[in-house]
């Protein structure tokens, strides 16, 4: 496999996405952004098909829910070929991972740059209000 289309439509927190995921290169995926933009959403909806649980939206319950992922074959992934790593459970274990690296000098730098831009906006929204009046 080295293309993986993804289709997910009110699951748990995500609206709608479509994405196209390229292994060509290499055969991981890595996600790592800022709190609230989708990641748990988005694992959930992988566990779901790994526990053969039905995904439903978070709030929304009576929204239908679609979830597509196919391979380069336009087949569906067997739960056995889908392995999610819980970020949210401080002592995870698999027997599908001996080690998982995480780059600090790549962490540390978004988390600098992430910073700047946390503090630039806090100035940006500062200046707003005093040129706004709002208090």
């Amino acid at each position: 496999m080295t293309k993986l289309k993804i289709y997910l439509e009110n699951c748990y927190g995500i609206k709608k996405m479509e994405a196209t995921l390229d292994f060509s290169e290499k055969n991981i995926v890595s996600i790592y952004a800022p709190n609230g933009i989708m990641k748990t959403s988005f694992a959930k909806t992988f566990e779901d098909i790994c526990t053969n649980n039905i995904t439903v939206d978070r709030i929304f319950h009576d929204r239908l829910t679609k979830r597509e992922i196919k391979n380069d074959a336009n087949a569906s992934l067997a739960p056995e070929e889908i392995f999610v790593i819980k970020s949210y459970v401080a002592e995870y274990e698999s027997d599908k991972v001996s080690t998982l690296l995480v780059n600090k000098e790549l962490r540390k730098e978004y988390e600098s740059i992430y910073e700047d831009i946390d503090k630039k906006k806090q100035n940006l929204l500062k200046n707003l209000k005093k040129i706004s009046g709002f208090k």
